[in-house]
């Protein structure tokens, strides 16, 4: 049986297809450092930051500090987007909220299935550095990791090393950095946010 003969590109060919894509990717990166992705790294990155530092340093606080934080990246992400309207020209702008709020609305979901009723047990002084609620703090951190994993498959291979790199930091965090876990959790997930927002935005072209 008679084969066909396998076309080979020439090289100016390759050159044209290597260009195209050199294109796209230079493209594509623009599309994200002109959208709402760097401030909104930004923006959690700081929240990550003040949260965590504030519970190293003062327990009782966390008590009602997370849930203002998370009140204020709400309303950031609002004022960010509204902000950014007439340079992201998208019918679906609103599914990036609704992704995330059904991911958080989950993640509170499946941690309320899977904690026991009765932890803690007693009313006992502050428990942050105890491993179960170590374990549940770096959970709760790696749940916008995996969104930036996921989302990485069609935005952008930098999102996966992101998340992936956090990832992997918070578990090193949680197994030896004990008495410092959220001091940890600041710099490896909270300054890791700030620097990839700022990194995005001064040299994404």
């Amino acid at each position: 049986m008679n084969k066909e003969p396998t076309l080979t590109p020439t090289p100016d060919e390759a050159r044209a297809a290597l260009a195209q894509v050199d294109q796209v990717l230079a493209q594509t990166r623009h599309a994200i450092r002109q959208g709402i992705s760097a401030p909104l790294l930004m923006l959690w990155g700081c929240i990550w930051i003040v949260a965590d530092v504030t519970t190293q340093f003062d327990h009782q606080a966390m008590n009602w500090l997370w849930s203002v934080l998370d009140l204020v990246g709400i309303v950031g992400w609002v004022w960010i987007f509204r902000s950014h309207r007439h340079r992201v020209k998208s019918s679906r702008g609103w599914r990036y909220g609704a992704f995330w709020g059904i991911l958080f609305f989950y993640a509170i979901l499946w941690m309320n299935l899977l904690v026991p009723a009765d932890w803690p047990k007693t009313n006992q002084e502050w428990i942050a550095f105890e491993p179960e609620f170590r374990r549940m703090t770096a959970y709760m951190h790696t749940v916008p990791m995996f969104a930036y994993v996921v989302g990485g498959l069609w935005l952008d291979p930098f999102f996966i090393w992101l998340g992936a790199v956090v990832t992997a930091l918070i578990v090193i965090g949680f197994c030896f950095v004990h008495e410092y876990f959220y001091l940890w959790l600041a710099v490896s997930g909270g300054g890791a946010l700030v620097v990839s927002g700022v990194f995005i935005k001064k040299f994404w072209k």
